[in-house]
C-alpha cells in the first residue's frame, strides 16, 4: 500500500477537517477508504503546507518496514531505568 501511495499520490484524496478545539488535520483516502489521518496542525496554513510537503516529497521518500524484525527497538527495560 505504501508503494502505491508513493508511486501514485495523484490518485489519492486529501480531505481537510478540523476538531472542535480548532485544530486542523487531514485524511488520506482513496475511493472513500481512509488510509491515514495526519497529526493535528494549529493553523490552516500549516495544514496546507503539510499536504504540499507530502505531495512534493513522497516520490523520493524512504520506506522503513519493521514488520520482519520485531527486535529493531530495544526492550523498554533497557531504555528506561526503573527506580529500585
Amino acid at each position: 500500500m505504501i508503494v502505491a501511495i508513493r508511486d501514485n499520490i495523484e490518485l489519492f484524496a486529501f480531505t481537510k477537517n478540523s476538531t472542535a478545539s480548532g485544530k486542523y488535520f487531514f485524511r488520506l483516502s482513496k475511493g472513500g477508504l481512509v488510509l491515514a489521518t495526519s497529526r493535528k496542525y494549529s493553523t490552516e496554513l500549516s495544514l496546507k503546507k503539510g499536504i504540499n510537503e507530502i505531495v512534493k516529497y513522497v516520490s523520493r521518500s524512504e520506506t522503513l518496514d519493521f514488520a520482519d524484525n520485531p527486535f529493531v527497538f530495544p526492550d523498554e527495560a533497557d531504555v528506561f531505568e526503573t527506580a529500585s
